[in-house]
């Protein structure tokens, strides 16, 4: 059983190390956007700075999509709980999540996307497993399932969108404009870095729960070890030098029992006089 643990731990290990690859290229890439929107917003832009900077900006969106729809084997990596098709689909500038508006207003899409959000596909690590009244204890399992709406956003906030792809459209749409608007502009910029932010922080986490695995899989090793040692200090003990032991044991606990009863033979007749 700790075989298969360790097998299923592995497993997982490179499941994340490829996210986490994945997810620092659209980091990288989000980097590189906020500097370019922040030299699109400056003063000293010029129309046609500008219009190449949105241009740059609308191939970093396909970019973007292209490392969320990054895949190991035939697993698709952000798909959440859906890992055999493609998450994330570029139609006329706005992204889809499963055929699903991620900036949508409609409470209904919302919903829909906080639950994909949410996913769950649970594994085994040896953690204990148990279920209570028929449902299994998620704290007894490691959670696999990820989801990219959780590392590029989905919804609004502001009036704006959260999510960075769509973001980068409607900056590179503003600065295509002539004249730009300045606020909008900038309150766009300020709405970029926020979810530039959230992407790190969705990194950072990547980051501890792959440390978690390492040491999980550490601590698994270790305990084959030991439970191998055992089995092998079974199967090679010496028969005849067991056998011996035991029959002095045995010899020795006869004798004990043969003078207790003597003294407390002795005893009862010296009470009795």
């Amino acid at each position: 059983e700790t075989g298969d643990h360790i097998e299923n731990v592995s497993s997982v290990i490179s499941q994340f190390d490829a996210v986490d690859s994945s997810t620092m290229e659209m980091s990288a890439i989000a980097k590189e956007a906020n500097a370019l929107i922040l030299q699109g917003i400056s003063d000293t832009s010029s129309v046609e700075q500008r219009t190449t900077i949105a241009t740059s900006l609308r191939q970093m969106q396909e970019s973007i999509v292209m490392s969320a729809n990054s895949k190991l084997g035939e697993t698709f990596l952000f798909g959440g709980q859906t890992t055999d098709s493609v998450p994330f689909k570029l139609v006329d500038g706005k992204l889809q999540y499963f055929g699903l508006d991620v900036s949508s207003t409609d409470a209904d899409v919302q919903a829909q996307l906080k639950d994909m959000a949410n996913a769950k596909i649970y594994v085994d690590l040896g953690f204990g497993l148990t279920f209570t009244g028929g449902n299994m204890d998620s704290n007894s399992a490691f959670n696999t399932a990820i989801s990219g709406l959780n590392a590029l956003g989905y919804g609004q906030s502001n009036g704006m969108d959260n999510n960075l792809v769509d973001l980068l459209g409607t900056v590179a749409d503003e600065l295509e404009k002539d004249p730009i608007d300045g606020d909008t502009l900038d309150a766009l910029s300020k709405q970029f870095s926020n979810s530039k932010s959230k992407l790190t922080d969705f990194l950072t986490a990547l980051g501890t729960k792959s440390n978690f695995l390492e040491s999980t899989k550490t601590r698994l090793e270790d305990n084959k070890i030991t439970l191998n040692e055992k089995i092998v200090a079974v199967e090679n003990v010496d028969l005849e030098a067991a056998i011996t032991d035991y029959s002095w044991a045995q010899f020795a606990y006869n004798a004990a029992l043969k003078v207790g009863n003597s003294i407390l033979s002795q005893s009862f007749i010296d009470f009795m006089n």
